[in-house]
């Protein structure tokens, strides 16, 4: 196998629109170099066995070790790899980063979140990485109190995107997205899906459920027995969305950059701190145990700034 400049490790081509935003933020950020990707399923490379199935496949044993030596840097690109609130997300991950440190690879961390302060073991892994961006200034927190230094706040990667400008005519959605969470499960979800179908009525919009999780989110629509498109089907239909209620970070991201503002459904800590980073204050908190009202829903313009964050140092890789 002939040798390659980055291997983009991640959570791709799995089913989830935010995700494979990432991806793409990261071909487009680093054209000029020889890069291959290691992720689940469909990629160059595969991650190490994780369920009874991948044990199974032989591929997986060899993929990262066969990534790892061939490439120059290894680029972590984006999202929750590490949160401490998913150990299952530690057993994938974890192994792939410390044999990159172990074949002494120049390793990076861009645009991720922490749930929580990393301990001692996981601190000393982070601190031999080269650079590391947070999207959140909860998580850069994180990272400092535990004394890592080598790291900065960043935009998302999926913000370093551009997109075509969208030419609005007669919007009548109300574009809507859900996930169930630790402490948001369907019961809640049933209770907050009928206070937005009065709001819809009440500002005159038609519901317009979309699964960014073709997988996880759709299982959530067919349980509410809600018709849903795919996000990748998404772009057809923004000209005519005038606002959005939305759970998945990415969801609410894209609904932003294209200039489309709503309600974000904050399920986890990073979801309200990165949008706070940007200014963007119209923040449902889910994970409150106080009764969610009619008038907790509230739709309005709000000016949003993705410039204040900086992006992240792709000359650097």
């Amino acid at each position: 196998m002939s040798k390659f400049d980055v291997l983009i490790v991640g959570n791709y081509n799995v089913g989830n629109f935010g995700d494979d935003l990432l991806l793409r933020s990261c071909l487009e950020n680093l054209k000029g170099k020889s890069f291959k990707v290691l992720s689940p399923t469909n990629s160059d490379f595969l991650t190490f066995p994780a369920g009874l199935r991948s044990l199974f496949n032989p591929r997986r044993f060899i993929d990262p070790f066969r990534a790892i030596s061939n490439c120059s840097k290894v680029l972590f690109g984006g999202g929750g790899l590490f949160n401490s609130d998913k150990y299952y997300s530690f057993l994938i991950w974890m192994p792939i980063l410390l044999l990159a440190l172990l074949f002494r690879k120049k390793v990076y961390l861009f645009g991720h979140s922490f749930s929580s302060k990393p301990g001692s073991l996981f601190a000393f892994a982070l601190k031999q990485v080269e650079f590391i961006t947070v999207r959140d200034s909860v998580s850069y927190d994180f990272l400092y109190s535990a004394g890592i230094r080598n790291l900065n706040l960043a935009k998302d990667l999926a913000l370093e995107l551009e997109f075509p400008k969208v030419n609005f005519s007669n919007p009548k959605y109300l574009l809507i997205n859900y996930r169930t969470y630790k402490n948001v499960d369907l019961k809640k979800i049933k209770s907050i899906d009928n206070l937005i179908s009065l709001k819809a009525n009440q500002l005159g919009l038609k519901k317009l459920y979309c699964a960014f999780d073709s997988n996880l989110d759709a299982q959530v629509f067919n349980e509410l027995n809600q018709e849903f498109i795919l996000a990748s089907d998404l772009e057809g239909y923004l000209p005519n969305i005038k606002y959005f209620a939305c759970m998945r970070l990415h969801a609410c991201l894209y609904m932003l950059k294209h200039g489309i503002l709503g309600l974000a459904l904050s399920y986890a800590s990073k979801v309200k701190s990165l949008l706070n980073s940007y200014s963007f204050k119209n923040v449902l908190d889910l994970q409150l145990d106080s009764d969610i009202h009619l008038d907790d829903l509230v739709f309005h313009d709000e000016d949003i700034d993705f410039s204040e964050i900086s992006p992240n140092p792709w000359e650097i890789v």
